[in-house]
Order: C-alpha cells, then structure tokens, then sequence
C-alpha cells in the first residue's frame, strides 16, 4: 500500500484562530504533518504541550520556527500588522505560505507582498477567504455559472458579530486597519466572486468606479480615536455597473449573522438568511425560539478544513488555488478605500490605473 505524500507545515499563532488551525493541522488533515507551532504570547508554549501531539516542536521566534522547524510550508495566522513581513520572509526562506487575511492594511504594502509571490512562481501563496469554502457558498456559484440565476447585477451581504463584554477589537482596531479592512475584505471578495466584475469593462486596470461608507460607534465609543466603527455600511459601484452593499457590525446581542443575497434578472438565492445554528425549536412560556449561530468559526467550520485541504493539494500536487493572489489585492483596494470613505466623510474614486483617489476634499 502506497503513502501519500505530507505536507510538513509550520502554524505561526495560536490565538482564537490559531488555535482552531491548530487542532485542524493535527488532527483532520490526512495530507499535512504540524511540525511546528510558534507564539510569541507567554504561556503558548503551556498551551501548545497541552492541546497539540508531543512531535510538534514549539518556537516563540517566529524566523526560528521558519528556518529551523523542517517545514516546507507555514501558515501564518497572528496580529494583521505582523502578516506582510513574514509572509515576505517565508517566501525568501523558500516555504510556501498560507496567510490569514488581510494581508496588510495598506495598498503599498499588499503590492510588495504580492511582487515577491510573483518572483517566486514555484512556490505557492494563499490568502484564504472563507465564504468561497461554504458549500452554500459553492452551490450558488455553481448556478451562477449555469446562468440558473439569469445576469447577476448586485450582491448585498452582512457580517454581524456578537457584543463582546471585553472589548477586544477595540484594542485590536489599532493594529486591524478598522472594520472595512479587518471584517469587510469578506464581503468585498465575495461580492468580487459572484458578480463577474471582469466583465465588459473597456478598461480593465479599472474595475471599481466609486465607493461610499458610513459608520457608527453605536456601543464602542472608544472606537472613535482609531478612526473606527462597531457598524458600518459600505456601497461599491464596479466600472461594469455592478454592484456591492453590505453591514458589517460587531454589536448583535443575540450570536453572529452572515448572509448573502445574490440579485439575478431571474432569480434571487439568499445564503445563512436565518441565523440558527440548527433545526431545534424551543416552545415554552417564552414562545418558540431557537438557538443562534455563536460565530463565524461555527458558521464556516468546514471552510477551515477545505481551505487547508486544497492548500495541501497545491503544494504536492501542483493544483490550482480558489483565490488568486490578484483577489486579496483587488479586496484590499476597495476595503482601505472604504475606510478612507468612512473617516472622511467623502466617496472614493478609482484611477484609470484601478487605484484609489483618496482625496479628503472630495466631498459627494
């Protein structure tokens, strides 16, 4: 009986994400060998001795880790500022690299990381963006691609996370780049994904002509001195007439809800529009209820095993990738302008070029 060949891959953080990518590394994926984990946090290395199999080797350095780990891959999945500089020195050490997104929270930024991917063709780069993992998420792209749905000419979508009492991503706002940024490259790409923005464009360095955003600190007062948002809106009119509306939110009182809506000339298909985590109802003297989704990581649970699965394939196999790294530069384009949008009060346009203008005296 013959072996398949392992992935031999290295996790860089363990955090609320790290930590589910952790038990996913050891555990589920029959083509990947954890060979190392690395966290700069004291007392990660307690953690990882106690959740992780005795053959993992810990670092606290995370070039360490790189270098001297035998990975030939590593995931990173730290703080948002850290991602761009070792995305850039895992590619220098010759490791593949998958890489939570974003991959920064600046334009300059992303296109450095992405000339050096493309120096290096031989080696692959994925930016994983969840929803294109969901299998409901691919049901729909699949009739959209059979034209079940007629001409697809607008994508509405949502991202609302639960309240959280001890106000983390305020602190974290000062590092994340702010909600567009850090929760709305999401809704952007999937936006991205279903409407065939490519299309009938005379130009096409240019796929967006405009975008407007708005914001609230509803709950998190705090989130005003980063220039930041606990809700916000964003409208994204691409160069083919398309277009993008979606409510990012971290103030739901009841669990996370993520919905959407994919508007065709012949149908609608409407993805998570009802937020319960399964088909149970409560009927008491409370009336009926049901239990509601806690998170996206319950939400999208399948999506972190088939994204590093097709990771795995990649890398020994030479398969293509869901997400090309022109995706997350093109989300990242449109998120840093949105949160321009948001903080000055302005509409951004787009070059020729496909950049934004980030002009604060350009008022609608």
């Amino acid at each position: 009986m013959t072996t398949q060949p392992r992935l031999k891959l290295a996790l860089i953080g363990l955090g609320r994400l790290g930590a589910i990518r952790a038990e996913i590394l050891a555990f589920k994926q029959p083509r990947i060998e954890l060979v190392a984990a690395c966290d700069t946090k004291p007392g990660a290395d307690e953690w990882a001795a106690a959740n992780l199999p005795a053959s993992v080797k810990f670092f606290a350095d995370p070039e360490d880790c790189m270098r001297n780990s035998g990975a030939e891959a590593v995931l990173i999945s730290t703080a948002t500022a850290t991602h761009a500089p070792l995305i850039t020195k895992g590619l220098d050490l010759g490791l593949h690299v998958m890489c939570e997104k974003p991959i920064s929270v600046d334009v300059i930024t992303t296109e450095e990381v992405l000339a050096k991917a493309a120096s290096k063709p031989h080696l692959k780069f994925l930016v994983p963006f969840c929803r294109r993992y969901d299998e409901s998420y691919r049901q729909v792209k699949q009739m959209v691609e059979a034209g079940a749905l007629g001409d697809i000419h607008a994508v509405e979508s949502s991202c609302l996370d639960q309240q959280d009492p001890t106000g983390f991503f305020v602190r974290f706002s000062e590092q994340s780049g702010g909600i567009f940024v850090d929760m709305g490259v999401h809704d952007i790409d999937i936006g991205r994904y279903y409407l065939d923005v490519k299309s009938g464009l005379t130009n096409p360095k240019k796929q967006v002509n405009r975008v407007v955003a708005m914001g609230q600190q509803a709950v998190y007062g705090e989130l005003s001195k980063y220039g930041d948002a606990d809700n916000g809106w964003g409208l994204v009119e691409f160069a083919n007439g398309k277009i993008l509306t979606f409510h990012l939110g971290r103030t739901l009182t009841n669990g996370f809800e993520g919905m959407t809506r994919v508007c065709g000339t012949k149908a609608h298909s409407v993805i998570n529009a009802n937020s319960t985590i399964n088909r149970v109802e409560v009927r008491d003297a409370h009336g009926v209820r049901t239990a509601t989704t806690p998170d996206a990581f319950v939400l999208y649970d399948k999506s972190f095993l088939k994204d590093l699965e097709e990771f795995a394939t990649a890398c020994l196999d030479g398969a293509p990738l869901t997400c090309a790294p022109e995706d997350a530069y093109e989300a990242a384009k449109i998120a840093t302008a949105l949160q321009f949008s948001f903080r000055h009060g302005v509409p951004v346009y787009f070059d020729d070029d496909g950049l934004a203008i980030l002009d604060a005296s350009k008022k609608a």
